[in-house]
């Protein structure tokens, strides 16, 4: 029994350091040749997310109801609006164009500031763009996939997008840091999925890098058009699963409970 129990232990070994061997010589994955830099800054982030902001995100959720969850991701959604309007006129995209502007009138005015969205049901449906799909639009590769301090994943397209994206939100301007309640409002309303993404992943990273670049890919190529409020979790074309219709009839805005 000691000598089968020994010479299982010396294979296990044995299969454990060819594997570290094969994985020493293997080359580098062309999708992510930055990855011994990317990797100690992922474990970094998800260091912050799971010891500041997912217990901050959690007394958020604590402290307030899905229905103000959802319409905080509206009132941001809509202050995106410039970028998602220079994102499609810069993609040649006339109509998109048109009907963000008609979003952004209606949602303003009748959606109170944007925290509803009565033009979705009024057939004006949203589609999320942004200057880093614009990029890709114009044939820009996105470049190396790469794992920012805080901010996550990107690649150095997206990330001269994303500083464009800013810079075209009122709120940078004329509300310093409100991006922060956005983020916070952001991780409450994904945490179930981030958490079981967590636990049933066998490597993380690897979930997260290619979720990334799956949905950045998608996007670039508008294969889909509707977004959970910018969240990045997206729903089959003409669903809108943060209502539900609970009186039998089409185009009532209820917020779900």
């Amino acid at each position: 029994m000691k000598r089968r129990r020994a010479a299982r232990l010396i294979s296990l070994t044995a299969l454990v350091f060819l594997g570290a061997a094969c994985a020493s010589t293997a080359p580098p994955n062309p999708a992510d040749p930055w990855q011994s830099m990317n990797r100690p800054v992922f474990s970094f982030n998800d260091g912050v997310d799971k010891y500041v902001l997912r217990p901050v995100a959690r007394g958020w959720n604590f402290i307030t109801f899905d229905g103000l969850r959802d319409s905080v991701a509206k009132f941001y959604y809509n202050t995106a609006f410039p970028s998602r309007f220079v994102s499609n006129v810069g993609q040649a995209e006339g109509q998109q164009a048109i009907t963000e502007v008609a979003r952004f009138l209606i949602n303003t005015t009748v959606g109170i500031a944007g925290f509803f969205d009565p033009a979705t049901r009024w057939g004006l449906p949203r589609r999320d763009e942004d200057v880093g799909q614009m990029f890709g639009r114009w044939g820009i590769p996105p470049g190396p996939y790469w794992m920012v301090p805080l901010l996550g994943p990107s690649d150095p397209r997206d990330l001269v997008g994303t500083a464009f994206d800013t810079a075209l939100s009122p709120l940078t301007w004329f509300v310093p840091f409100s991006g922060v309640l956005n983020i916070v409002n952001s991780r409450a309303r994904a945490d179930e999925r981030i958490e079981a993404a967590r636990r049933s992943s066998l490597d993380y990273y690897v979930f997260i890098r290619d979720a990334y670049t799956q949905y950045r890919a998608s996007a670039v190529g508008n294969s889909e058009n509707l977004s959970d409020y910018g969240s990045g979790v997206y729903y089959e074309s003409g669903r809108d699963e943060l209502y539900e219709v609970d009186d039998g009839k089409e185009g009532k805005d209820v917020p779900k409970k």
